[in-house]
């Protein structure tokens, strides 16, 4: 099944719809489209999926990163016989209630997870670096403003502000306040390997586990790019705002501030999604 149009196809991944938009979104109970791959197709972009080709003028890439979760090469983790999840796969404390567990990771989600189970397990937090936790009051539309004005400084050639690195790592939501004012987050420097049954630092120190859950952060999924060839340092596209650098046909959103300051966040998104839509439409006029 070919399908043929003079508009833009969004390409949302392997688990978002995808649809041109000359005609309504699919209905809600009908199963996601899988992109598969875009390939260039003369004047046309050719998206393949598990339910059709489309063509199309421009493609809009919003896989996020979700879907390509980060484990570090940590020497003995194949050796480790507990159980080994990623933040994809943290649900709750219950399953690791009374256990010793590490978590591993000094940022968002390894602190918001390690306040979970800190009252519930025993828990050894262990970070890359000390932790930097936000001030108290400091939100979403802060962390937004940060990086929009880092952007704007990189844009104009301009001194480095920093953006929201230069603020702390740790946004003090009200369950990592609590637990950090109860003396229940305390974070050791990272381990050197992992054993059989825990952690071992350079110094010789062990420490037993249950389980290890990596906080660890997540890649770009964009392996459905791949025929573009577009791929350049640390494995990013190069891009102007949202616009490939290379294809003028693709824009990619929502990969973080690579592709618009806070992309990767629903309050940041908003801006780089309407210069998309203006530079899409402009296109195709």
């Amino acid at each position: 099944m070919a399908r043929s149009s003079g508009t833009a196809v969004t390409a949302a991944g392997k688990t978002s719809p995808l649809w041109s938009c000359t005609s309504p979104p699919p209905a809600r109970s009908e199963p996601p489209v899988r992109a598969e791959a875009v390939r260039p197709d003369g004047d046309l972009l050719r998206v393949e999926t598990d339910a059709g080709v489309w063509s199309a003028r421009a493609v809009v890439s919003a896989t996020g990163t979700w879907w390509r979760p980060f484990l570090p090469a940590v020497p003995g983790r194949e050796t480790f016989t507990g159980r080994q999840l990623h933040t994809v796969n943290y649900r709750n404390p219950d399953e690791f209630a009374g256990r010793r567990v590490i978590v591993v990771g000094g940022g968002n989600s390894g602190a918001q997870i390690a306040a979970d189970l800190a009252p519930h397990t025993d828990l050894t937090w262990v970070t890359q670096r000390p932790t930097r936790f936000l001030p108290d009051d400091i939100d979403g539309r802060a962390l937004f403003d940060a990086a929009t004005a880092r952007r704007r400084a990189l844009d104009a050639g301009s001194t480095d502000t920093g953006g929201v690195a230069s603020l702390g790592d740790i946004v003090a939501v009200a369950p990592v306040r609590s637990a950090r004012d109860a003396g229940l987050l305390n974070a050791h420097s990272m381990f050197a390997r992992l054993t059989e049954n825990g952690a071992q630092w350079a110094d010789g120190t062990r420490a037993e586990a249950a389980a290890v859950i990596w906080c660890t952060g997540f890649r770009p999924a964009l392996s459905h790019l791949a025929p573009l060839g577009l791929r350049g340092e640390h494995g990013h596209i190069p891009t102007h705002g949202t616009l490939a650098v290379d294809e003028p046909r693709l824009h990619l959103l929502g990969y973080g501030d690579w592709t618009g300051p806070a992309s990767a966040t629903l309050i940041g998104v908003g801006r780089p999604a309407r210069d998309a839509v203006r530079e899409i439409a402009a296109l195709l006029r």
